[in-house]
């Protein structure tokens, strides 16, 4: 009867020992922590980003799934996104150009800050990559306008491929709502100031928009010239409306023929306008 009850007793202890290690192997595993994810940890696995970082705000202020990041068995399969232009603007509202990029014809076209821009990188040094200012890059620019980039191999161009100027010294890639020459000649006279007018006599054209006569890009013909002359000058100008010969004219008027009608500006150098001559030749 003795050994039948110290049996029944290690049968109970045993049976409560499987019950408790039962218990302990089923219980639910504590729930990961929900505190929100900090930027030095972040660093301990992005050290490369964090190196050329020009933020100075939390990871998570752009990025987002970083707490599901950071828990992931296998965190290379969650990929924070880049963030969205509106993310983007939510900090860079201070300048007004930026707060028109809803009405540029990057936005249209569904251009992303984060195309152009590096979210963690400076300033680029290497042309083709984005960078914090990356506008300043021409490669850059070409990567999608490859039709102006042709244009700069012209024999008449601006001297944008050699360095001399930039494509952000014309266009403002955030402006409202054109994307094209700002201001146009007003644009183009803070460079070329000898033909910046107010003139006494002025050229409508050439007021009105230096594009009527020049393409800005490249051209074939010397001085950028849209078309070579005489033709360019005999789309106003027609040999039938001209006074060149004819009754009335200058004293010194000659017939339009040779040299002369190969060379409008061999007489009319001030095709800009002038502050001394109605017929701008000087």
């Amino acid at each position: 009867m003795k050994q039948l009850s110290v049996i029944l007793s290690l049968l109970l202890g045993c049976t409560a020992l499987a019950a408790t290690a039962s218990a302990e192997t089923t219980s639910p595993a504590p729930a990961p922590s929900a505190e929100p994810v900090t930027g030095a940890q972040c660093v301990e696995c992005h050290d490369a980003e964090a190196k050329t970082h020009i933020f100075h705000g939390a990871c998570t202020t752009c990025h987002t799934g970083a707490l599901a990041h950071s828990q992931a068995e296998r965190p290379k399969k969650v990929s924070p996104g880049k963030p969205a232009t509106k993310e983007c603007l939510a900090c860079h509202k201070q300048d007004a150009r930026r707060t028109n990029f809803a009405f540029a014809e990057h936005n249209r076209a569904g251009v992303q800050c984060s195309d152009c821009h590096g979210i963690h990188t400076p300033k680029v040094k290497t042309t083709g990559l984005a960078g914090e200012k990356a506008g300043t890059t021409t490669a850059l620019c070409a990567t999608c306008h490859q039709d102006v980039l042709a244009r700069f191999k012209l024999p008449s161009h601006h001297p944008v491929t050699e360095g001399g100027v930039a494509c952000v010294g014309c266009h403002d890639p955030h402006s409202g709502k054109q994307t094209a020459l700002v201001g146009k000649t007003e644009q183009c006279t803070k460079c070329h100031q000898a033909v910046r007018g107010p003139h006494v006599f002025e050229h409508p054209p050439a007021a009105e928009d230096c594009a009527n006569c020049h393409d800005a890009h490249g051209s074939p013909n010397r001085n950028l010239l849209t078309v070579a002359q005489p033709v360019l000058c005999m789309q106003c100008h027609s040999i039938a409306s001209n006074r060149h010969g004819l009754t009335g004219a200058a004293s010194n008027a000659q017939p339009i023929s040779g040299a002369i009608l190969r060379d409008c500006n061999g007489c009319h150098g001030a095709v800009h306008g002038s502050s001394t001559d109605q017929h701008l030749r000087h």
